[in-house]
């Protein structure tokens, strides 16, 4: 039995269409610079044409608009911790808008605070 012209037709047509789709996507993740509007959401120089966090915050906008609301809640049941699907909502609105960056990107504090007095000995008193 063969299937109808018509349906084969639109069956192509309508996968040629999903694999441009997520060609372009993933084009527009991977390959084009980043725009001004970027770079001030990332917080870089004017003019950097790939900053850190520009490929996740792209990732996260796509998943923002594509994803249901059921992915959050398997999102939350995957991860190891007790993490309320809502916060891994948040999470992911924050990676779309720019405001986190990964763990190597970020600009830690020093764990000691700069002092100009050295002092001998230990810094903290331990009760025995």
């Amino acid at each position: 039995m063969k299937i109808p012209f018509t349906l084969r037709f639109a069956y192509y047509s309508f996968r040629a269409a999903v694999r441009a789709g997520l060609l372009l996507v993933c084009a527009w993740v991977f390959l084009i610079p980043a725009t001004a509007e970027d770079n001030t959401a990332l917080g870089a120089q004017v003019g950097t044409r790939y900053p850190v966090g520009l490929r996740m915050m792209r990732s996260a906008k796509v998943f923002v608009v594509v994803a249901p609301p059921r992915a959050y809640d398997m999102i939350a049941m995957g991860l190891p911790q007790d993490v309320p699907p809502v916060m891994v909502r948040v999470a992911i609105n924050q990676m779309a808008a720019g405001n986190v960056l990964p763990a190597s990107a970020r600009q830690s504090a020093p764990l000691e605070p700069q002092s100009s007095r050295d002092i001998d000995g230990p810094r903290f008193i331990q009760v025995d």
